[in-house]
């Protein structure tokens, strides 16, 4: 999961920041991937998230994150 302050600043550190764990053999989640960006406009003045929209999309992908995790734990 990346964010970024524009739109798309994620999505590009986190395809970089792949490329570079495939190299060293450090297994990544293939699906879902996550970028979400414009992050200072998702938050109030004391730092809490006011978008439903993407509370939904980050707990649906820490589901399938915490379902990829056990699942790699019991293969290592």
């Amino acid at each position: 999961m990346s964010i970024s302050i524009g739109g798309i600043g994620g999505f590009g550190a986190n395809h970089h920041l792949r490329q570079t764990l495939v190299v060293l053999n450090i297994p990544t989640m293939p699906q879902p991937e996550a970028y979400i960006g414009n992050i200072a406009e998702l938050f109030d003045d004391t730092g809490k998230l006011i978008s439903e929209s993407v509370r939904g999309y980050i707990s649906k992908f820490m589901k399938a994150y915490e379902v990829w995790i056990g699942t790699n734990v019991k293969r290592h």
